[in-house]
């Protein structure tokens, strides 16, 4: 049968279908894939460093083995640093739960009663955080021969990638339209993921800073922790400040836990709303809503590191989209409503 004689309920029919079995079987492989995005987006991240310094005269092989001994010495120093202050903070966590009820009992005259009790509705949110902040800990801790597997994938990619350009070239010689916007898709994702890395970083950084002029512990980890839930959108923000938050209203009560969100806000409006839409020009491309709804998606097929990689992932798949005539509606659909009328008008205009 002619696709062109099947009808659109049709399409839509099978479409739908074979994207809720590719989703089923995602996430039955979940194990597998996680290591292989994580490996894969760490390569997008450090690649350009490799092109960077063969641009500068150094050879392929040297370039790549230098981006290598760089990211060794990133990873195993983050690893440390991470395991390290998670132990430290696994050891402190009864006595954190001691001090959050004498904080709250001491603060619960001037909480209301409206239904429910704030101060246990308070107190369960601590607890919670708590027990998640628990399981994270041993989840990271036992996580090192995936962390292995993601080193070791990546090197090899890296080990690979002085090349890649040539074999691309190769396999699309004689199609410029096709190289043309091979180039153009991939380097978005590139482009979103070292853009979100510094960005990250600077507001990591920040943050880190504020927190030991404050005097909070840990203020090094929570740093670190805004770096990694960064890349959440949305969320990320508020799971990375509800601890320091904590810990603020413990060391100086109310006043000190709203002092530090009011830090971090700061500096997030700043790295959000100032410093990113700045450096990423035209954005990601994709509605909020989708990106919104992409959290939960790829949380479902690959746990909790999926929020990580959302954003690339949907990324990904737009330009999956994008290359077939049949689906390229549906990557339009997937976009920004400023994004799609800035085209129509760009298009208007070529016209005239």
């Amino acid at each position: 049968m002619n696709a062109n004689t099947i009808s659109t309920p049709a399409k839509v029919l099978i479409y739908s279908t074979a994207a809720v079995l590719l989703t089923l079987g995602m996430e039955a492989i979940s194990n597998i894939l996680v290591p292989v995005f994580f490996a894969i987006f760490a390569f997008l991240i450090f690649s350009p460093l490799v092109h960077w310094l063969i641009k500068k005269g150094v050879s392929g092989k040297v370039s790549v083995l230098l981006v290598i001994l760089f990211f060794i010495i990133v990873s195993v120093g983050t690893a440390i640093l991470f395991v390290g202050s998670l132990v430290q903070l696994s050891e402190e966590i009864p006595d954190y739960e001691i001090q959050l009820d004498s904080t709250l009992d001491s603060i619960s005259s001037y909480l209301p009663i409206v239904g429910v009790s704030v101060e246990s509705l308070l107190r369960n949110l601590a607890t919670f955080a708590f027990s998640v902040s628990g399981d994270i800990i041993s989840g990271a801790l036992s996580a090192g021969s995936t962390i292995v597997l993601i080193f070791v994938t990546a090197t090899f990619l890296l080990l690979d990638s002085a090349s890649a350009p040539k074999k691309v070239q190769k396999e699309v010689e004689g199609e410029p339209v096709k190289l043309s916007k091979f180039t153009q898709l991939s380097s978005s994702v590139v482009n979103y993921m070292v853009l979100r890395t510094e960005t990250n970083l600077l507001g990591g950084i920040g943050t880190a800073i504020l927190l030991l002029i404050g005097g909070i512990d840990f203020a090094i980890l929570w740093g670190l922790l805004t770096f990694i839930f960064g890349y959440i959108p949305y969320l990320g923000f508020y799971l990375a400040a509800v601890p320091p938050m904590l810990l603020g209203l413990f060391k100086y009560g109310p006043i000190g836990a709203v002092a530090v969100l009011a830090g971090i806000s700061l500096i997030n409006v700043l790295v959000e709303n100032v410093l990113f839409p700045s450096l990423a020009g035209k954005g990601l491309k994709l509605s909020p809503t989708i990106v919104f709804l992409s959290l939960f998606y790829w949380s479902f097929i690959l746990g909790a590191a999926g929020a990580l990689i959302a954003v690339p992932l949907t990324m990904v798949v737009k330009m999956v989209l994008e290359s077939s005539e049949e689906t390229r509606l549906m990557a339009k659909l997937m976009e920004s409503s400023g994004d799609r009328a800035q085209e129509e008008e760009m298009a208007e205009e070529n016209e005239s």
